[in-house]
């Protein structure tokens, strides 16, 4: 019986981690030259696919994922276009793909999913 409830036990806990992806699609690119002056706004959903395809996708650390309750923005991590920050929000996840050019700041801004995979 101990044997039982031993290998019950282990087979609990020893549960194969799921790994996080995240996946946002942009739906604007701002540009703020580095005094804070707004440039430009882009919204062509044209434009904004032809630079991400179907999207971002980015695997995301299992010890971040605890930071979407706290409904602050925080870095989920780098690709080469920039810096990935999420933020949880009653909207779901928010998401900024943030980029420093010169003397350009381009912002990125759309929605995330989360997804998991065994």
């Amino acid at each position: 019986m101990k044997k039982i409830l031993i290998l019950t036990l282990l087979a609990c806990f020893s549960s194969t981690a799921k790994a996080a992806t995240v996946e946002c699609m942009f739906m604007s690119e701002t540009k703020i030259n580095t005094k804070g002056e707004w440039l430009s706004t882009n919204v062509d959903f044209m434009v904004l696919m032809n630079m991400f395809g179907d999207g971002l996708k980015i695997k995301l650390e299992n010890s971040l994922l605890g930071n979407l309750d706290t409904n602050k923005p925080f870095l989920a991590g780098e690709v080469s276009r920039g810096k990935v920050y999420l933020m949880g929000s009653d909207m779901g996840i928010e998401g900024k793909l943030i980029n420093v050019q010169g003397n350009e700041i381009l912002i990125y801004d759309g929605l995330c999913n989360i997804n998991f995979s065994g």
